[in-house]
């Protein structure tokens, strides 16, 4: 159930996408049902059938064009959860401790209206080269921080799937 307050604070509801308006990809719909669509629905059931705790991310490759969107579409569709979209450089801020407040309150919203989706389009481009030196890339390296941080504090009902069509970076 979508919580009233999610359409205030600049969430998708749920998407209206299907697997029928993508068509074929059974082995990729067949992961994506095992790993987030029947967590959601049965739960806690579920994962006591598994017999250990999966992971709750995933990542997309391919071309411009591909599908990768609409893929992420349909599996909040199928699994009845809200749906966040964010293009990577939305993230990014220049001022010092902007980037990581938009990870935790993104991720402060997906938790409120869970079970929920984030979809990160252009994860690319949040990403450097450890170590590397000047400002731009110490704003990027303190995001991407608190971005596996709040990947390690996952809380239960929240997905995160990447896009990219970079995968080499």
């Amino acid at each position: 159930m979508i919580q009233p307050s999610t359409k205030r604070e600049g969430f998708s509801q749920i998407p209206n996408i299907k697997w029928e308006d993508i068509g074929g990809l059974d082995s990729l719909r067949k992961d994506f049902d095992e790993t987030i669509v029947r967590r959601i629905r049965d739960g806690e059931a579920y994962e006591k059938l598994v017999g250990f705790k999966l992971e709750a991310g995933f990542l997309l490759y391919g071309p411009p064009g591909c599908g990768k969107t609409l893929i992420a579409q349909a599996i909040a569709n199928e699994a009845g959860a809200n749906y966040i979209y964010i293009k990577g450089p939305e993230l990014l801020n220049k001022f010092v401790g902007e980037s990581e407040r938009a990870v935790r309150t993104l991720f402060s919203r997906a938790k409120t209206c869970a079970p929920c989706i984030i979809f990160f389009d252009e994860v690319d481009s949040l990403m450097n080269q450890r170590g590397t030196e000047g400002y731009s890339h110490r704003v990027v390296e303190c995001l991407v921080g608190q971005l596996l941080l709040e990947l390690s504090d996952h809380q239960r009902g929240v997905f995160v799937i990447g896009a990219t069509n970079r995968i080499e970076r």
